[in-house]
């Protein structure tokens, strides 16, 4: 198996996959295990076909090098019923997180995945320093330094597709996420040429409180506004054309689709990363014949810059910026050729992930003039 079929198998399965219960950590994080074999041996590492070896102690899930420059490893202990994200320090193994399991899953110590792995899965997305785990050869040359030391991370390394994959994981295993920007369209005829602009905005607090606007003002004077709404509670939308219309919308898939030309796809771009389901939304990280072009600066962040096709059609590639760091888009662009117009759109975003979200911003309100 590839290394990325174990990211397939391994970190999705805990971060994607976990309950949205949180787990509690019981002040884990400044417990030192000094030499602890749970984590030390490579029996109970991921064997070379993808398949977890397994004994009466305990369960090795995932191991992988942490930004800081550590050696971590997720592992399901059945005595304890939890499941501990573990970082080698020079006096042993730190606890990072913990999770509860079941009784039900304790009992079956060779079951991959499952229970409420919601904290270990938030510090394996937060820790991670590389696009895959650890493979088996990394493994033993990890053991074979007393996991200590590992070499640092070549981003070079990383191909387009495996930086799209972690970009979407970063998006779909956040707690929270805030964000605005623009997107400017140049419309060119064999007439004149003008510039269209759309402002936006998006909060997301986990799992339900969700608030993306848009302003488009493409046609001059009349500004174009939509609103997508969603608690616990259900979905709502508003449109300034139509302020007094009847909601119908049911999903927030169906909300982020339904403003995709009104907000110039900034609806579905990032909301649909959050929410996959949505029939444009989350394609940005699914191009086809995708490249990695030069590393570039984007306002001062180093990005990874990738090109592909989102609508294959068109003959017409489109480029992405991509966060080193954070894995966060921070830019794409396009260009079509319509029939009498041809247009180039630039998306631009200052996100960040995994802050806290003030109440205002979630609120379901007509906006401010």
């Amino acid at each position: 198996m590839t290394k990325h079929g174990l990211l397939t198998t391994a970190l999705v399965l805990i971060v994607l996959d976990s309950s949205a219960r949180r787990a509690d950590t019981g002040g884990s994080g400044d417990t030192i295990h000094p030499g602890d074999p749970r984590f030390d041996v490579f029996e109970l590492s991921n064997s070379a076909g993808g398949h977890t070896y397994a004994s009466p102690v305990g369960t090795v899930l995932l191991s992988f090098v942490s930004k800081d420059q550590r050696y971590c490893r997720t592992a399901r202990f059945p005595a304890d019923q939890n499941v501990l994200l573990a970082c080698r320090e020079v006096d042993g193994w730190k606890i990072e997180a913990a999770s509860d399991i079941s009784p039900t899953e304790a009992n079956y110590p060779t079951t991959f995945g499952g229970g409420s792995m919601q904290e270990v899965g938030d510090a394996v997305q937060a820790m991670m320093a590389s696009i895959e785990p650890l493979d088996e050869l990394e493994i033993v040359e990890a053991a074979a330094r007393g996991w200590r030391n590992p070499d640092p991370i070549d981003e070079q390394s990383f191909d387009a597709r495996d930086i799209l994959g972690k970009t979407a994981l970063t998006y779909r295993a956040s707690k929270s996420y805030i964000d605005m920007g623009t997107v400017q369209t140049v419309y060119t005829t064999k007439a004149s040429e003008r510039i269209g602009t759309t402002r936006f905005k998006t909060a997301y607090v986990a799992p339900y409180d969700f608030r993306f606007e848009s302003r488009m003002d493409d046609f001059g004077s009349i500004e174009v506004v939509y609103i997508a709404w969603m608690d616990r509670n259900g979905v709502d939308t508003w449109f300034s054309s139509d302020p007094e219309r009847e909601n119908s919308i049911t999903s927030i898939q169906a909300a982020i689709d339904e403003a995709a030309g009104i907000s110039r796809d900034s609806s579905g771009m990032i909301p649909g990363l959050i929410f996959p389901g949505s029939k444009l939304g989350g394609d940005i990280v699914g191009l086809t014949d995708v490249v990695r072009l030069e590393d570039a600066e984007i306002n001062g962040f180093d990005c990874f810059q990738v090109q592909g096709f989102r609508w294959p059609n068109t003959g017409q590639p489109t480029t992405v910026w991509v966060d080193k760091k954070s894995f966060l888009i921070r830019r794409v662009y396009e260009e079509q050729e319509l029939k009498d117009v041809a247009t180039k759109t630039t998306w631009s975003y200052e996100p960040a992930v995994n802050v806290p979200v003030k109440e205002e911003a979630l609120r379901f309100a007509k906006p401010a003039s």
